[in-house]
């Protein structure tokens, strides 16, 4: 069978690149253009891990479910995470209603920004721990065949056995931060006092919702198949859980680059439009990898992906204290992606050698 031309795979991309230029040129003319295609580059830098872990479920995925993270997912990405969410912030952290909170985001960006700096701390735990307990589920997973960096990983697998290491060392790391949160913290060029339950909590809902995601997962692979409505149901409910699962993932992702984005601007429809176009690309690209079934080609590419997650979950819980550069932070998604690629080109051809 023909395979469908590259380029084929981000005509999506490209008609949202063109009606997002438009709508920010009528909204801020040729400078809010500029604005919107460095958060769209933003956006994509920081989230290529992403694409990669995208790929990996979706392989597993049936191809409407597919499609469906391709149209609603990216509706959900675009105005849930980067319009809907970052106003919800400010609903939750101040006393004003939704509608005052939008108000405030499209007409007083400056104040805006000062509120969600001010939750940045609440922000990253949950994101942070969340996507640290992706990482560890990789790391300590007794079931992985391949091993990338096999000195720690084999050790990992070794610990496993033994009991649920995961679970302890979270919940040391959870007791550690806290313990060690000093109760000011810098939020952008002031100290701000910070209740550690502030730090806490979220960081026990980052978990919470994991575990509360795997357990789904568990039941629905679980149940009686013997049954042929049974088997239509199971399929469905395990479609809708990925679906998800996925968006919860693409939510972690994007909070770092939500917040990064106000570095740039603070204007709440050029984040929506720029990140918007970015996350169209890392779905394009999703998309891609899983029909040219790339991850499986390139045996390397899943563990980088997974490195990157955890160097990103520590970068997001040093964040709570600390501000990093945005390079930093793209340096972590791109460089383990980049050695896994690489290595696995490398053993590819190992494999051909030894063929010969």
């Amino acid at each position: 069978m023909k395979q469908k031309p590259i380029i084929s795979y981000f005509y999506g991309f490209f008609a949202v690149w063109f009606v997002a230029t438009i709508l920010l040129f009528l909204y801020g003319g040729f400078f809010a253009v500029y604005q919107g295609t460095i958060l769209s580059v933003l956006e994509l830098s920081l989230s290529f891990d992403n694409a990669v872990v995208n790929a990996t479920i979706l392989a597993t995925m049936a191809l409407v479910w597919r499609r469906r993270f391709l149209i609603w997912g990216m509706l959900i990405a675009v105005f849930g995470v980067r319009f809907v969410f970052p106003i919800l912030i400010v609903y939750f952290s101040t006393s004003m209603g939704f509608i005052d909170s939008f108000d405030l985001a499209v007409n007083n960006p400056v104040e805006y920004e000062k509120i969600i700096q001010n939750s940045h701390h609440v922000i990253m735990s949950f994101g942070g721990m969340f996507l640290l307990m992706l990482f560890l589920k990789f790391l300590f997973d007794e079931n992985k065949d391949i091993h990338w960096i096999k000195s720690i990983e084999n050790f990992a697998v070794k610990l496993s056995k033994v009991g649920d290491i995961k679970a302890l060392f979270i919940m040391f790391l959870m007791l550690g931060i806290t313990y060690i949160a000093p109760n000011e913290v810098v939020m952008g060029d002031k100290m701000v006092t910070v209740n550690k339950l502030e730090i806490l909590v979220p960081m026990i809902i980052g978990v919470i919702a994991f575990y509360l995601i795997e357990l789904l997962k568990g039941v629905i692979e679980s149940r009686n198949e013997d049954e042929e409505a049974g088997a239509d149901v199971t399929k469905l409910s395990g479609g809708f859980v990925s679906f998800m699962y996925l968006e919860l993932i693409d939510m972690s992702f994007s909070l770092d680059g939500v917040l990064g984005a106000f570095a740039i601007t603070q204007n709440i429809v050029i984040i929506m439009l720029g990140l918007g176009v970015g996350a169209m690309a890392v779905r394009s690209l999703t998309i891609y990898m899983v029909e040219r079934e790339v991850v499986s080609k390139y045996i390397y590419l899943e563990h980088g992906a997974m490195w990157s997650i955890g160097l990103l979950a520590l970068s997001m819980l040093v964040q709570i204290f600390y501000h990093l550069p945005p390079m930093l932070i793209t340096t972590f998604a791109i460089v383990p992606i980049t050695l896994a690629f690489i290595h696995s080109i490398y053993k590819n051809r190992q494999f051909i050698l030894d063929g010969k």
